[in-house]
């Protein structure tokens, strides 16, 4: 399939929001959208300003991971915001991110898409997309990557682990411009939710959407793996175990599925 560029000013004509895509920032390639969105941040970008690429050199992913595109299929992008909250709050924006891509993808494409506690987006247990969270100096940039078209197989062999994209759910190609309209104006509604101080609206949105709940799972803390059955998200984000030592909230961690789990 031949790549195309994104037609940005076709997203700024159609896009309905409050704060979520003031200002449209294209790059065919860049290192990091998240990167840059920072950079903008520290030279005084206007909060709602979206970083938005072909394709990645540097992309990155959670604990260091490097994130992979096949170039000009994949929806890459960043929103820089500035939120009026707490400092242990600020992770439920990565959440209402995550809510906000599943909504927009299965109200508008009826594509089965879930969320795996804390950021990851899956079609039937392989991922199709991530949010990665970073601040810097004040400033909040949450980035989505989203493997929209293409083929799967040339990225998982990359990465050795099982992808997939909206295109081969979907049955054809979508448009990738209006899938960033789609997502760009549900996080533009989440966010006016959490700055209204509705964090326990955007969780439960979030909610809807994870594949864990009632299932084993592993979660990984650094040297420390934790067994149990992941009961629960609640109302600050946080990952509730049952585990064989009693119950334990996770507020960050690596989630892995005990294999046969359902």
């Amino acid at each position: 399939m031949a790549s195309s560029s994104l037609d940005t000013s076709w997203c700024e004509t159609e896009l309905a929001t409050e704060v979520v895509g003031r200002s449209i920032r294209y790059y065919p390639r860049i290192d990091s959208t998240n990167e840059q969105a920072l950079r903008l941040a520290e030279a005084g970008a206007a909060e709602g300003t979206v970083v938005v690429a072909d394709t990645q050199t540097a992309g990155r992913g959670r604990r260091g991971r490097r994130w992979l595109d096949e170039p000009g299929q994949a929806l890459l992008f960043s929103v820089l915001l500035r939120p009026a909250c707490e400092q242990s709050q600020v992770p439920i924006l990565s959440l209402g991110a995550a809510a906000a891509c599943a909504e927009s993808l299965t109200s508008s494409y009826s594509i089965p898409v879930v969320t795996k506690w804390p950021n990851d987006l899956l079609i039937a247990d392989r991922k199709v997309g991530g949010i990665l969270l970073e601040e810097r100096g004040g400033a909040v940039v949450v980035g989505v990557g989203l493997n929209v078209n293409g083929r799967p197989e040339v990225l998982q062999a990359q990465v050795g682990a099982p992808l997939t994209t909206l295109e081969k759910h979907y049955g054809t190609p979508l448009r990738r411009e209006e899938v960033l309209v789609g997502i760009l104006e549900k996080i533009d509604v989440i966010y006016q939710q959490f700055q209204s101080g509705g964090l326990a609206e955007v969780v439960g949105r979030y909610r809807r959407f994870e594949s864990v709940l009632g299932r084993n799972v592993y979660v990984h803390l650094g040297q420390e793996v934790i067994c149990g059955t992941a009961r629960a998200v609640n109302d600050c984000g946080a990952l509730v175990l049952d585990t064989a030592d009693g119950e334990r909230e996770i507020t960050a961690g690596e989630v892995e599925l005990v294999a046969g789990s359902e």
